[in-house]
């Protein structure tokens, strides 16, 4: 397709052209400008802006200071140019350390023409004091805080009362107090994500009663203490997703009856990472879920479980749907076989690894309750051993609700004629329901 001729995109109408420029970088969109007048007013139209330093680091430029000088004067014009207009979307994302005082007027800019959404990205290694008006927006309705900030200060008159996802990433607040008192500001917040990579920023405490959708993603070790306890508040929580290392204690203050989806990573602790020894336990954290009807444990989750859930499972009335990823045998033959003892309505199994699980004997069957109802198992990464065909044959007979299975084959088995014998094998198999249908993919 040839290139398009500046003719060409004069003819079209502004409200194209501005759509057009709406899907370009900042910085190319801005370019445009010094075509003609019509394009600088076509500029000035754009609701959404990008500004990220790292995108203007040039070879040419010898030093840092001539790259903050360059990306300053450049967001300065920009917004100049633009005047008043109102911005929908703004993201300031900055590898170099610029003074605060331009930060913050960029910051307050934006809020001033009514951002409705505002990403900021700032590395900073001291405490960072945000402009306060950020916190008293009545136009933001997602923000994101990041990455690498350290907050010493919030407004006690905090109050973000259109704001409806909040992303925190690699947030540290000086103290819980902080952190409570913005969550206490968000009178409408829906969706939060606390994501801790590098910089651990994981609150001790999480209290909201408006919010649905709660992730927490907590890979770093660093200055957490997992001997302290975590407290969950949320009673209106629909999905929960929790990646973090498994802690002493969990506290759920209250009962997570809209609790629709779970999904846990949970992790130990390298020994070598704790300053004192701890033991973790999740018993909490279990009876705290067991009102979920969806739950996805990943495999260092179902070993975490299995070895540290020292108050027993709960019964999870509500589970219909589980997916259980195992490595250990241990996790397989005995912490499964209780997972389906506590879910007496369970109707869809989701199996992975299964091939980690041995069948030399009928003592090595995987135990299933006479009174299961599953009727959908899915068993993915399939090699076809003969401990999984095995084990396999043993589900179909004992699972007498099975309406559907799917197996589908490990990526790495790539020989054709051996997943065309496999398949044969699996099909072969005696059934417990006449009506039951085979998928092998």
């Amino acid at each position: 397709m040839g290139s398009v001729s500046m003719t060409t995109l004069n003819n079209l109408p502004d409200e194209l052209l501005a759509k057009i420029l709406s899907f370009l970088p900042t910085k190319k969109a801005a370019s445009t400008s010094i075509i003609a007048k019509r394009w600088r007013t076509l500029f000035a139209l754009r609701r959404n802006l990008d500004f990220d330093d790292s995108n203007i680091l040039d070879p040419v430029m010898a030093k840092e200071d001539s790259y903050r000088a360059w990306f300053r004067s450049f967001v300065d014009r920009t917004l100049a140019l633009q005047g008043g207009v109102h911005i929908n979307k703004f993201t300031l994302q900055c590898v170099l350390e610029h003074d605060k005082i331009h930060v913050d007027r960029w910051i307050n800019k934006s809020l001033q023409r009514g951002v409705s959404e505002l990403h900021l990205r700032l590395k900073d290694d001291k405490w960072l004091r945000l402009p306060s008006s950020l916190f008293v927006s009545r136009t933001l309705v997602k923000l994101t805080l990041g990455e690498e900030l350290s907050i010493q200060y919030l407004p006690s008159n905090t109050f973000l009362p259109l704001l409806k996802i909040l992303f925190l990433r690699s947030v540290w607040f000086e103290n819980q107090t902080f952190f409570d008192l913005l969550l206490g500001g968000c009178p409408a917040l829906d969706e939060l994500t606390i994501h801790d990579e590098d910089f651990s920023g994981t609150p001790e405490a999480i209290s909201s009663k408006t919010i649905t959708r709660l992730s927490i993603l907590s890979k770093c070790a660093n200055d957490v203490d997992f001997s302290s306890f975590m407290s969950l508040d949320t009673p209106n929580l629909v999905t929960f997703f929790y990646v973090d290392f498994a802690r002493e204690r969990y506290l759920i203050r209250c009962n997570l009856d809209s609790l629709v989806k779970a999904v846990l990573d949970l992790h130990f602790l390298d020994p070598e990472d704790c300053d004192e020894p701890f033991e973790p336990n999740v018993t909490e954290l279990m009876n705290g879920i067991h009102n979920v009807k969806i739950l996805q444990l990943t495999q260092s989750a179902t070993e975490v479980i299995w070895k540290c859930c020292k108050g027993g499972l709960p019964i999870f009335k509500n589970l219909l749907h589980l997916e259980f990823l195992g490595y250990e045998e241990s996790v397989w033959k005995e912490l499964l076989p209780l997972m389906l003892e506590h879910s007496p309505n369970l109707e869809r199994l989701f199996l992975s690894g299964l091939c980690r699980c041995k069948y030399e004997h009928e003592s090595d069957e995987i135990r299933i309750p006479e009174t299961n109802k599953v009727s959908f198992l899915r068993i993915t990464f399939y090699l076809g051993t003969e401990d999984e065909l095995k084990h396999i044959s043993h589900f179909l007979i004992k699972m007498e609700c099975l309406q559907v299975v799917q197996v589908y084959f490990a990526k790495t088995l790539v020989d054709e004629s051996k997943k065309m014998q496999l398949t044969e094998d699996l099909l072969k198999l005696p059934k417990a329901s006449s009506n039951l249908i085979m998928h092998v993919i």
